[in-house]
């Protein structure tokens, strides 16, 4: 509590705190207000609401700047948490960065070294090349006449981190007490992810060791390019590095005028990222345009290793699986890989999620170049799939969904006509015969493959002794336990009504009868015994009517999740 009290003086938690509770009383308001508008109206006016909040988050960010642009930036990817109006408006965060000033920017890099900053280098620019959230580039020139560029973290910032860490736990806990919100994310897992993908960041030792061990991975392909870290420039604070000349991969006129081929070079990108996840098990976690250069000779170049990610060996097992059953389009398969792997929330309604992964995969198959697959329509129905179903996207996969977008989105730009299915069908074979791999999975991967081939030679076969045995009667089929049972409890209700519908007609006739003679009250007996067997008829009739209107009811609610849209 006192730190709480302490965070609450300062100036910047106020406004961050102000800015969620503010979004909070806003769809509050909404809630109730609209309870009584119909769906398309009230539809209608929360994506108004969140156009107009995201909006004010992407000032505010822009004003103060450190986590809160990367907050905006980590979930301008996060479809499976915010609405499309967000994550929209959210991705403009990405260049909204204002550099620091270079005075400060020599001071810090004066203070990590303890020396003038003309004693470390021979020339330091005054002009950033590139501006972050967390840090800013410069170029400069080392003592032995290289050129270099210098990465420094941004001064203050680990005091603002902390201020800001504290506001985002406090509008964690608190969202967490809205029932909607804690069932449809796990709010502790993204705090967490994000926490911890940050505080990477701010370690550009761990960046630089990073940037070796890809270097390593990529060394016998000579299609791409590492820079070298210069060690005795680089700290904690500061990273420096051998400077690149080259166009961004996304400047499609600069490519040209090099004579460069855009369709190989998507290939080439492709080729980097299946290497990465399938084989490396680390992958650049954030390859947008500014951190992929082409050099004049064609080398693709990787820049910024501060965001990585790095594959278990139990999710690159399921991720071949995952692959597998795109090829085989066994949307069973791919749910339980999807399960295994985190994705599905408890009672996730398994078969409308295979319909829905047919109808996807129906797509890709039947246009699969990168110019269907990342059109806006085939875009929008994948976010509002993964938005409208039951599922959320692990932490480790997040990046990895995150780094595969990008590259689609880029290999988009440089060949639309890229046919992504026969781009990827050699990397899924070779998975298949175990080369290039060196996993333990090897093994249960070929045989899983002989097993499927197996299958699918003998199905016709199988089918035929099933329909033949079935004409012959040799094949019977059983039902469940369960079904028998409804079967012989109404078998038995049928038999109890019709008997007592007998009984009752029986008294009332004979009843009617004995009133006309000398047994006039054995005649009155008989008619309220009937009347009594027919009340107990409908009783009957009221009681099983009641129980099969409940399970009708029971039949039509949804067993899975369907995920709020924050609606109060």
């Amino acid at each position: 509590m006192p730190l709480i009290i302490k965070y609450i003086r300062d100036k910047r938690f106020r406004k961050i705190i102000a800015l969620f509770l503010r979004f909070v009383l806003q769809l509050w308001w909404l809630g109730k207000s609209t309870r009584f508008n119909s769906a398309e109206k009230r539809e209608l006016k929360y994506k108004a609401v969140y156009r107009k909040q995201a909006r004010t988050f992407t000032e505010t960010a822009t004003e103060l700047g450190g986590l809160l642009i990367k907050l905006g930036q980590f979930f301008s990817s996060r479809v499976d948490v915010l609405p499309e109006e967000y994550t929209s408006e959210l991705s403009k965060l990405q260049d909204a960065v204002k550099p620091v000033a270079t005075e400060e920017i020599i001071q810090c890099i004066e203070a990590e070294f303890g020396s003038s900053i003309n004693e470390i280098f021979r020339k330091f620019s005054q002009f950033p090349v590139a501006a972050a959230s967390l840090g800013q580039v410069h170029t400069a020139e080392t003592k032995e006449h290289k050129k270099v560029a210098v990465k420094i973290l941004r001064p203050g910032i680990e005091k603002i981190i902390r201020v800001d860490f504290e506001a985002l736990r406090f509008v964690a806990n608190f969202a967490k007490r809205y029932p909607k919100i804690n069932a449809a994310v796990d709010l502790d897992q993204i705090y967490n992810e994000f926490v911890e993908t940050t505080l990477d960041e701010l370690d550009y030792v761990k960046e630089g060791r990073n940037a070796d061990t890809f270097r390593a991975n990529f060394a016998a392909d000579e299609r791409f390019y590492v820079p070298q870290i210069d060690w005795e420039y680089t700290t904690q604070r500061v990273l420096t590095m051998e400077f690149i000349e080259g166009c961004k991969v996304n400047d499609y006129e600069a490519l040209e005028k090099a004579g460069i081929d855009r369709a190989l070079l998507a290939d080439t990108l492709i080729a980097a990222f299946v290497q990465q996840v399938l084989y490396d098990s680390f992958f650049h976690a954030d390859p947008h345009p500014g951190n992929l250069l082409v050099k004049e000779d064609g080398r693709l170049v990787f820049l910024d290793f501060g965001m990585m990610g790095r594959i278990e060996k139990r999710m690159r097992e399921e991720l071949v699986a995952f692959i597998m059953a795109i090829f085989k389009k066994d949307t069973d398969e791919m749910i339980t890989v999807f399960e295994h792997l985190g994705f599905l929330r408890p009672h996730a309604n398994k078969s409308t999620l295979s319909k829905s992964f047919k109808l996807i995969l129906a797509a890709m198959f039947e246009a699969p170049n990168l110019k269907t697959i990342n059109s806006e329509e085939f875009l929008l129905e994948i976010r509002e799939f993964m938005y409208s179903q039951p599922f959320q996207i692990p932490a480790q996969m997040l990046f990895l969904g995150k780094a595969l977008s990008t590259i689609l989105g880029i290999c988009s730009g440089l060949n639309p006509k890229l046919d992504l299915i026969k781009t990827l069908q050699p990397y899924a074979e070779d998975l298949l015969s175990g080369a290039k791999t060196g996993s333990p999975k090897q093994g249960s991967v070929l045989d899983q493959a002989k097993k499927t081939l197996i299958e699918v030679v003998t199905l016709p076969e199988k089918l035929n002794r099933f329909l033949t045995g079935l004409e012959l009667g040799e094949v019977r089929i059983q039902p469940s336990r369960s079904f028998e049972s409804d079967l012989l409890q109404n078998q038995s209700q049928q038999a109890s009504r019709i008997v007592r519908a007998i009984l009752s007609s029986g008294f009332l006739i004979s009843g009617s009868i004995l009133l006309g003679g000398p047994f006039f009250k054995s005649g009155i007996a008989m008619i309220i015994l009937s009347g009594l067997i027919f009340l107990s008829l409908m009783r009957m009739k009221r009681t099983d009517s009641h129980f099969r209107s409940r399970r009708r009811m029971e039949m039509r609610e949804p067993t899975g999740f369907h995920k709020p849209r924050f609606h109060p």
